[in-house]
């Protein structure tokens, strides 16, 4: 089912660069927001709870231990909410390229979901340098990132197969995408810490995907302690099952793209 050439392997990558390059094209500073937008969102979060509301961690007298700790989470969380909303539109922005040229269609959102590579460096590049102003260094456990990139990505490869799809059919996704997405936000104990949420909704979230990847990051960057295996191993499973089976029938239904593209 994935017997890509080096070919595909190569278009892949270059729809990956050109989803970037399109998406600020026409912009003065072109790519430069593709690493400024995170950047100044973050230093906006900090700014605000670190300085102006003055959040504290439970047991913290530093406001910047609360800032590290929100962006340790949030992070990962905007770069899955890039990668996916590239994702989803991947096929109906690329409609002329879907109806006239004949390649793998499913290499649009699988390379689109990959946007979220540059939004999740910029996260731990900017979180690395708040732990520094805070005394905070770097642990032997940050050789375990890529391993949780890794299940992360996959994740949102499993959602965005499915999503790009059925946005070709019903182009109201994209439009109450970033609602659902902002519901989940909420819901997922991300910008809060799971004790605050009730005790049989704690152990509902304890299985939630995402909750489990964002825990990763912060064991593997500020609890210096191993990350959740068996969480990883689960989330890794899940993702696998949810993308072969999207992509199975993504191929079934790609046939009918150009009639509704």
């Amino acid at each position: 089912m994935l017997n890509y050439t080096r070919a595909d392997t190569i278009l892949a990558f270059n729809l990956w660069r050109n989803s970037i390059y399109d998406k600020y094209l026409g912009s003065a500073l072109g790519l430069f927001w593709a690493i400024g937008n995170p950047l100044i969102m973050f230093a906006l979060y900090a700014f605000v709870f670190g300085f102006v509301l003055q959040v504290r961690l439970p047991g913290s007298e530093k406001t910047l231990d609360f800032v590290v700790w929100l962006i340790s989470g949030f992070g990962p969380w905007l770069a899955t909410v890039e990668a996916i909303m590239a994702a989803t539109t991947s096929i109906t922005s690329a409609s002329g390229m879907v109806k006239n040229m004949a390649f793998k269609t499913e290499l649009l959102p699988i390379s689109a979901s990959f946007v979220g590579l540059i939004t999740l460096a910029v996260s731990l590049f900017f979180l690395l340098i708040m732990m520094a102003l805070n005394g905070q260094y770097p642990s032997f456990y940050l050789i375990y990132l890529p391993v949780v990139a890794l299940v992360h990505f996959m994740l949102i490869l499993s959602v965005s197969i499915w999503l790009s799809a059925i946005n070709v059919f019903m182009r109201d996704l994209s439009i109450v995408l970033p609602n659902i997405l902002m519901v989940a936000l909420f819901m997922t104990p991300i910008l809060y810490p799971i004790e605050a949420m009730p005790g049989p909704i704690q152990e509902i979230s304890l299985l939630n995907p995402i909750f489990i990847i964002v825990e990763a990051y912060r064991d593997c960057l500020l609890n210096k302690s191993n990350p959740d295996f068996l969480g990883l191993i689960y989330v890794f499973l899940l993702s696998t099952i949810i993308f072969f089976i999207g992509l199975r029938v993504f191929n079934r239904v790609k046939g009918y793209f150009e009639s509704v593209l």
